[in-house]
């Protein structure tokens, strides 16, 4: 596919001069959506596979293939051919390979969406829906055949180790670019394709290469300038916090942006199923564990709470579990609370209340003959903080409240809860798919304070009045602390190129943040 430009919150621009639908995306400005020419034609399409078929037949495989050697046979193949679109040479060349070599139209969609892919999710061979930008997008992309599909995901678990099969229908697998990878084949995936055959699903969650910076949670609205000088104050004075949300919400985006608040001389040690966390701290700061699943016989299995027990004997300052969904919530609260200050987590919940009984939930399922009332106390005297994210319909993330426990029960036995900033919808708004509205301090903090003095960080209350404004020039001034070379893997002299390449409105966001200009 001939590539004319990048835009901003959409896939490339194809020079086929076909336009497709819209969408609309986080600046409220509308894009064409573009797909390769070969997936929006059933003609294209076939004639596609007959290429790559005729090629394949002729290949003649004597040592392991690389593209440099594909690519250029391809090219003289497909030149024998007479296409009725000039276009269709590049993109039969980059399907060709692309089946060969990688995973079919899956390494199309990641080449083509960049840095906005959120997840493909595949149902079926017939459909392939995209999350890009934060909003679910269907896909003209498909594979000719569910052998293809399989075949396909054979690759993907090889690289890890895994199989799948009728009698083991799940698995998860990690590719090597970081991506997750989650599989279910028939008769536990029960669609059936649209030769009513029961067709695999494929989820992969993309990471991006380069994470998001604080600075960009900001410009996008995830957060405004008070709650970003707060957050940092919270990470500095060694608050334990839990980042509430469903999925996709970028609950592992705000920890990794967070994450590069912490103090270098603190040993962080991260503990996840499937790692997927990138401390911007530097390198010899991080150590990064991560489960492993029973193997086929049913050992072997490493479980989060194995390792965090583990951690704790390996003298960290700090640990961050990437998602606490079980019988580890227990240990995770012992550690807030015996010498682990600064440590953070995440839960599936929607609101901080509800994160709440989440976590009571979860312990009392872990040891059932737990009294209440210490469940209760052990949270309470945990926790400092709860940041809650939601995915807004229209794709945007918003912090939507920070609360923090207070040391008391309520008289329906829930633990109380202070609000201290919440994201307020604009009454003006009609539509349930807008996201705009603004910030604001409902409560002034005690805890929250008091604890940032014992660890040597102090914090105007004025943080707490709505009429108290924080300058943009205080945080950029903050941020300078903190630079992305100090990162582990952003250790170079071209940062400033890297944020420009990496980041779709290149040089415009070190004109917003001259803290980023090295």
């Amino acid at each position: 596919m001939a590539l004319k430009e990048k835009m901003k919150g959409s896939f490339f621009q194809s020079d086929t001069g076909i336009k497709n639908e819209k969408i609309n995306v986080s600046e409220g400005l509308c894009f064409e959506l573009c797909f390769p020419l070969m997936y929006r034609s059933e003609e294209f399409f076939l004639l596609g596979y007959k290429i790559y078929d005729a090629f394949v037949e002729k290949l003649n495989i004597k040592s392991e293939l690389t593209e440099k050697m594909i690519r250029e046979v391809v090219v003289k193949h497909i030149s024998t051919y007479e296409l009725p679109k000039n276009a269709l040479k590049a993109e039969y060349t980059d399907f060709i390979i692309d089946n060969l070599l990688y995973y079919g139209p899956i390494s199309t969609i990641v080449r083509l969406a960049g840095v906005d892919l959120n997840d493909i999710l595949v149902n079926t061979k017939d459909y392939i829906d995209i999350i890009y930008a934060g909003q679910t997008i269907a896909t003209p992309f498909r594979f000719r055949s569910e052998d293809e599909v399989k075949k396909i995901i054979g690759r993907m678990l090889s690289q890890s180790n895994r199989k799948v099969d009728e009698s083991h229908p799940i698995a998860s697998a990690k590719l090597f670019d970081g991506s997750r990878v989650e599989v279910q084949i028939p008769p536990i995936a029960a669609n059936l394709d649209k030769d009513g055959k029961p067709g695999s699903y494929i989820t992969i969650r993309k990471f991006r290469e380069i994470p998001l910076l604080f600075e960009t949670l900001v410009d996008s609205g995830m957060m405004d300038i008070k709650i970003a000088y707060f957050l940092i104050k919270a990470v500095q004075g060694k608050l334990n916090i839990v980042v509430s949300g469903g999925t996709s919400s970028g609950k592992t985006t705000f920890l990794n942006s967070i994450s590069r608040f912490i103090d270098e001389g603190d040993q962080l040690l991260t503990i996840e199923d499937t790692k997927e966390m990138k401390p911007q701290l530097p390198c010899h700061s991080i150590r990064a564990f991560e489960a492993r699943p029973p193997n086929e016989e049913g050992a072997g299995e490493i479980t989060i709470e194995n390792l965090l027990r583990t951690a704790l004997r390996s003298s960290p300052r700090r640990i961050i579990v990437g998602e606490c969904r079980g019988a580890e919530i227990v240990t995770m609260l012992n550690a807030m609370n015996t010498g682990h200050p600064g440590s953070m987590t995440t839960i599936h919940a929607d609101d901080t209340k509800e994160a709440i009984v989440r976590i009571e939930n979860m312990f009392l399922e872990a040891r059932p003959t737990a009294n209440m009332s210490f469940v209760r106390s052990q949270i309470i005297s945990a926790v400092d903080l709860i940041v809650q994210i939601v995915r807004f319909p229209d794709g945007k993330r918003r912090i939507v409240k920070i609360s923090e426990p207070e040391r008391r029960v309520e008289e329906n036995g829930v633990v109380s809860m202070l609000d201290l900033f919440e994201f307020q919808k604009s009454k003006e708004s009609e539509s349930v798919m807008d996201s705009n509205g603004k910030f604001r301090a409902i409560s002034a903090s005690s805890r929250a304070i008091t604890k940032m003095l014992q660890n040597g960080v102090a914090m105007d209350s004025r943080i707490f009045d709505n009429d108290f404004v924080v300058p943009k020039e205080i945080l950029v001034e903050k941020l300078k602390s903190y630079t992305p070379t100090r990162m582990c893997g952003w250790e170079t002299h071209y940062m400033s190129d890297i944020i420009q390449t990496s980041y779709a409105d290149g040089k415009n966001i070190i004109d917003r943040w001259p803290n980023l200009q090295l």
